[in-house]
């Protein structure tokens, strides 16, 4: 990119607007902003659109309401920036660096030794114990099998483990917040806001967590944890683990929670208005037809589903105006 490029004030504008979605405090005031700010011309929209394609992958979605720290410093001082952007994006596409890297990770090829999925992507592995494993959308883990050992380490998503049994040894899943262990059955374990979600579907297990307590957890029940402790705790719902089979099985979730199910199988941005977080969802949806399901959403909830473009999409309540 020569220099000129980078100090493309339209350019230098989109950053602005990607720093402030990536800092975690974008709300509705700050995006009918940025609405008016890409409709102010075609170039505006064009190079929002295509800085969007760049940053989309760099991370599997950096946009999930979690601050990425070096993403934002890389962001926010116009020195940085312009080595940022330099060195990742064009004006019209991706080109090196963190956008090569990203698109490596996004179509589902993982880093050296990982196993993962891309966007949109399920997948299974038969492992060399007997066991089977099935990853979700934008999903890594790495296998960690020597000698007598089994073990996976979760690095990113969700995962599904049916685990052969075996007297010798347990199959350890191995978290950023801890370590599940388990002599046989049917576990998911994956990421559920700043914790861990340990389904028991079949089968009991042992959760060890960084402070040294171990957790017993018996069959059919739900366990939400982070590196702290048990955040709570529950007996299996129905439609708990649904997304092995390609739909998603809500039964009285907020709308936050099934906008996060929904992320892993939608490139880009999905940004959901406040106002719209705690709606209740009731309903079957197919993950692998997204566009059905975000028109399921729209028809059956007071929703309004905006699609820009393909790396795009806002969920808002709708509201209406008092007579």
């Amino acid at each position: 990119m020569s220099t000129d490029e980078r100090d493309d004030p339209v350019l230098e504008e989109a950053i602005e607007w990607m720093a402030r979605i990536q800092s975690g405090v974008f709300d509705s005031q700050q995006q009918r902003a940025l609405e008016l700010w890409r409709g102010q011309s075609p170039r505006h929209a064009q190079v929002f659109d295509q800085l969007l394609k760049g940053l989309a992958a760099v991370q599997a979605s950096p946009w999930r309401g979690r601050t990425s720290t070096p993403l934002l410093r890389a962001l926010e001082q116009p020195s940085s920036r312009r080595r940022f952007i330099g060195n990742s994006l064009g004006v019209l596409g991706v080109a090196l660096g963190a956008g090569l890297f990203g698109r490596w990770l996004q179509s589902g090829m993982g880093l050296p030794g990982e196993w993962a999925t891309g966007t949109g992507e399920r997948r299974h592995w038969q492992l060399d114990d007997g066991s089977r494993l099935e990853l979700n959308a934008r999903s890594r883990v790495l296998p960690r099998f020597f000698d007598q050992q089994r073990a996976l380490v979760l690095h990113k998503g969700t995962l599904l483990l049916d685990i052969a049994e075996n007297t010798v040894s347990s199959f350890e899943i191995a978290t950023a917040v801890g370590v599940v262990h388990s002599q046989a059955g049917r576990l998911q374990v994956g990421e559920e806001g700043a914790g861990i979600r340990l389904l028991t579907l079949q089968g009991e297990a042992l959760l060890c967590l960084p402070n040294g307590e171990n957790v017993a957890v018996p069959g059919a029940h739900s366990l939400l944890f982070d590196a702290h402790g048990v955040l709570s705790r529950a007996s299996l719902q129905p439609g708990e683990g649904s997304w092995a089979s390609g739909w998603l099985e809500v039964n009285d979730k907020p709308l936050s929670w099934v906008t996060d199910a929904f992320r892993p199988y939608l490139p880009g941005v999905v940004l959901l208005d406040d106002s719209a977080a705690k709606i209740r969802v009731n309903g079957l949806f197919p993950l692998d037809d997204m566009a059905t399901s975000l028109e399921m959403l729209e028809h059956s909830l007071s929703v309004m589903v905006v699609r820009y473009s393909d790396y795009w999409t806002s969920i808002a309540a709708i509201t209406t105006s008092p007579s």
